[in-house]
């Protein structure tokens, strides 16, 4: 066969031969050649420090706290609850001013008793009250009655606590303490009488000096 025209195949096939070696001899030569991509495959990659993640830091195992035990109750010393008694008053501050109607002769002659003894008004009904349980208080009422209006023999009639001696429109006062005034309280029960006003007025009305009421 007949080489082409202007091709030296001898030539070629050492060109060929050269470059070969050449290429080849490249890779593997530690010569001034620049290595090929190759050569970092090859290559085990050395990782630098910086390059290395940071490593998380440690969190502490959280420790559960310890279970708590049963509450300890210490037993206190019972107490013995001592009631006080209560503080003593005295009678002298519960008195009050009390009100009674007496008639206008007895008023009077109240006035005039009180500036003569240089007494007070309670120590002048204190007086006539004394007086009274003295000389026994049925027989004063029935002194203080009036004769009734209306006498029946064959009828009886009612006492009237109405129309007594002593009793009439004229205020006067006294200041009993508490203790005083139940007391006189218990003797206008056994008196008989309705109330307080018509006792007082009519103890007063035979106690007091002077004319009595008609």
């Amino acid at each position: 066969m007949t080489p082409p025209k202007n091709k030296n195949p001898r030539t070629d096939k050492d060109d060929e031969q050269s470059m070969s070696d050449e290429g080849v001899g490249s890779l593997f030569s530690g010569g001034g050649a620049q290595p090929s991509a190759l050569a970092g495959w090859a290559t085990p990659q050395t990782s630098s420090p910086a390059a290395q993640p940071a490593a998380a830091p440690v969190q502490p195992t959280p420790v559960a706290p310890a279970a708590a035990g049963p509450m300890v109750v210490v037993p206190q010393p019972s107490r013995e609850v001592v009631e006080e008694p209560a503080p003593a008053v005295d009678d002298a501050d519960t008195a009050k001013p009390v009100g009674f109607y007496v008639s206008s002769n007895v008023a009077g002659r109240f006035r005039k008793f009180r500036k003569q003894s240089d007494l007070t008004h309670t120590q002048i009904v204190f007086l006539a009250v004394e007086a009274a349980t003295d000389k026994g208080l049925a027989q004063v009422v029935e002194d203080a009655r009036r004769a009734p209006k209306f006498q029946s023999k064959l009828f009886a009639v009612a006492p009237d606590n109405t129309d007594l001696r002593g009793l009439g429109p004229v205020q006067l006062q006294y200041k009993p303490t508490r203790a005083q005034r139940a007391v006189i309280d218990g003797l206008v029960e056994e008196s008989g009488l309705p109330d307080h006003t018509k006792f007082l007025a009519v103890v007063l009305d035979q106690y007091l000096p002077g004319r009595r009421d008609a």
